[in-house]
């Protein structure tokens, strides 16, 4: 029973996922992600009392599939710590540029994304992955960094606004190398 209750969920944060990729947030209507969902409307106000609620809920999912990869990513290269930063901003760096929902929901969280605590415990989970990578790094005598806390906040920050202020006739991949390129040069040790 708490599969199907568990896979109802899913279902219906993945079409809302679809449809708010496609659509601006006052378009979407909740008839339209149930049917999608394959869910009777009802069913769907029993996981959220609101659109509001599903947009949030559906974000932080996102996010936290988001955190997992990066995890995952970080294990592969578990004692280096310039391949752990490295795959840290070409997996935030390539979901943003590549998958327009990831975009659209960087660019709208100041906007949509009200005072949560779940969400400010997501980014927090973001900063002290990449603080932890620059800690370890500092350690090793990869990295130098006075602040390694302002840094992991830097990283986000420059990866959004390359996502949100993309240059022209530039490929993802030439974008994520200069990323690479230029935090890993930052970070250097003497």
């Amino acid at each position: 029973m708490a599969r199907n209750k568990e896979d109802k969920r899913k279902r219906i944060l993945d079409a809302a996922a679809k449809l708010f990729a496609e659509q601006p947030f006052h378009k979407v209507l909740l008839d339209q992600v149930a049917s999608a969902a394959r869910v009777g409307k009802g069913t769907l106000y029993l996981y959220f009392k609101n659109k509001e609620e599903l947009y949030i809920a559906m974000r932080l999912n996102g996010f936290q599939k988001l955190i997992a990869a990066l995890e995952q990513g970080l294990a592969e290269h578990e004692n280096d710590p310039e391949a752990q930063l490295a795959g840290i901003i070409d997996r935030l760096a390539g979901r943003l540029l590549e998958h327009p929902i990831m975009f659209k929901f960087w660019r709208e969280a100041i906007i949509r994304m009200p005072s949560n605590m779940d969400w400010q415990e997501q980014l927090n989970e973001l900063f002290e992955l990449i603080e932890g990578v620059i800690q370890n790094g500092i350690e090793k005598g990869v990295f130098k960094d006075a602040n390694p806390a302002a840094t992991a906040r830097y990283i986000a920050g420059l990866i959004r606004t390359l996502s949100m202020f993309r240059p022209e006739d530039n490929t993802t991949d030439e974008l994520c190398r200069h990323a690479k390129q230029f935090v890993l040069n930052g970070l250097q040790a003497a």
